[in-house]
């Protein structure tokens, strides 16, 4: 019964490990926010580091909570474009580089492909959350932003 019960216990680590990844799939941004009185706006991540991941991002969702948001990763900083195929809801996107906001898109266009959008400088992370959330939150370029639990 006993070496019943450890094997169990064993396959159950083992399958742990073998299907978690090395890091986990979510993170969390604070921006720091212009509103008075209110320093940081705290924001849940989805983590997007594969190509693949990147590719898909927010596509084909109804909705995104509030305070929820998606994350790309990109390890060199680079110069990126991002557009809105197949994305069903309005996004701010939130270029970072070295822990500051270097650009800012708003209310990007639902569902077209016809606009691009780039960094225009190299950034390290696109942070993106629902449309009017950066007016909303008077969140500006070159306010600082800190990641937690997100690959480094």
């Amino acid at each position: 019964m006993i070496k019943r019960i450890t094997l169990t216990i064993s396959l159950f680590i083992l399958f742990f490990l073998l299907t978690v990844p090395a890091f986990a799939k979510e993170g969390l941004v604070k921006f720091k926010s212009n509103i008075p009185g209110k320093k940081t706006i705290s924001v849940l991540l989805e983590i997007a580091i594969t190509e693949e991941e990147k590719a898909k991002g927010l596509m084909n969702r109804s909705h995104l909570a509030p305070n929820r948001g998606m994350v790309f990763i990109f390890r060199p900083a680079k110069q990126v474009t991002f557009w809105m195929k197949d994305t069903l809801i309005s996004l701010d996107m939130i270029f970072i580089n070295k822990g500051k906001i270097v650009n800012i898109v708003k209310n990007a266009e639902p569902n077209q492909t016809q606009i691009v959008y780039p960094s225009v400088f190299d950034t390290s992370e696109v942070v993106e959350v629902n449309g009017g959330f950066s007016d909303k939150y008077m969140i500006e370029i070159g306010n600082e932003v800190v990641f937690k639990n997100t690959p480094k």
